[in-house]
């Protein structure tokens, strides 16, 4: 379980991101601890994914702060107004945040091992040698070391996603975002991520995972938070999450869930997850 600190490794405080009219986050607060695992749960277009993209800033936020390891991200203070910061001290602030999409993202063109290594050498000035020796490692946590020399169309969905863990990995990360890692994969592929990403969680790396995986979040999360029209409605360890919600929403939601997931174990082989045990 996370060690917690008074220090945390990401601080957000009453984060809004507007598109247009639609206010996709409205007063968002978080802490996230070192060696901490949190998921994020809840409907689609509840916000979850635009959280993980303001906190890395792939997304700017229209309001409120987010400080990566008590610096600020995106802007500088002035007095008391917030001055967008330059790309290169945004790149400095967020050296330290890894992140995996949804979709792969690998270049086709370059070698798995060229894919893994890209980042370090090209943001942290990194030499070949030292790259080579750092995505190496990388692919060995992640199973993948053997598999260095060959190319994205090569390997199947589950390992290309493997594959972006190992170049999140090779940066040296003090905290990894996960986007809905497992969402474009077949349900055969999609255990071997998980997998992984426990052994990560095991190893004490600091991890938010947005996801509909709810036996992973009920096995492997310190704290799961639910989303719901852009708001924090519930949080708290899984176990009292998951059995006992306090709120009508999430509680309608698990409901939910669990219907669906009833419904497709019963029509075919069980795929899905249970938030109450393993991945079958």
């Amino acid at each position: 379980m996370a060690t917690l600190s008074p220090q945390p490794i990401i601080g957000i405080r009453d984060l809004t991101k507007d598109f247009g009219k639609f206010q996709a986050l409205s007063g968002i607060s978080l802490d996230i601890n070192p060696s901490e695992v949190v998921c994020i749960i809840g409907p689609s277009g509840s916000g979850k994914s635009t959280l993980l993209r303001c906190t890395s800033f792939l997304e700017d936020y229209t309001s409120g702060e987010v400080e990566i390891e008590g610096r600020l991200l995106g802007y500088r203070r002035t007095g008391t107004a917030l001055v967008r910061e330059s790309e290169q001290n945004i790149a400095a602030v967020r050296r330290n945040v890894g992140m995996v999409f949804q979709h792969f993202n690998l270049w086709p063109h370059m070698t798995v091992l060229d894919n893994v290594t890209l980042g370090p050498r090209l943001t942290k000035r990194i030499r070949a040698a030292k790259a080579r020796e750092q995505g190496l490692h990388a692919l060995a946590k992640v199973g993948l070391r053997s598999f260095a020399d060959r190319y994205p169309s090569q390997l199947s969905g589950g390992q290309q996603q493997r594959v972006g863990i190992a170049r999140a990995l090779a940066m040296e990360p003090h905290v990894i975002l996960f986007d809905e890692p497992t969402s474009a994969l077949d349900p055969q592929l999609v255990g071997e991520v998980l997998d992984t990403m426990k052994q990560l969680a095991q190893e004490g790396i600091t991890m938010v995972v947005v996801t509909h995986e709810m036996g992973f979040a009920a096995q492997v999360a310190d704290r799961v938070v639910f989303m719901d029209q852009g708001k924090v409605v519930e949080q708290g360890p899984p176990a009292r999450l998951f059995s006992a919600p306090q709120s009508p929403r999430l509680r309608e939601f698990l409901d939910t869930w669990r219907s669906r997931n009833m419904l497709f174990q019963n029509d075919g082989p069980g795929t899905g997850t249970s938030a109450e045990g393993a991945r079958p």
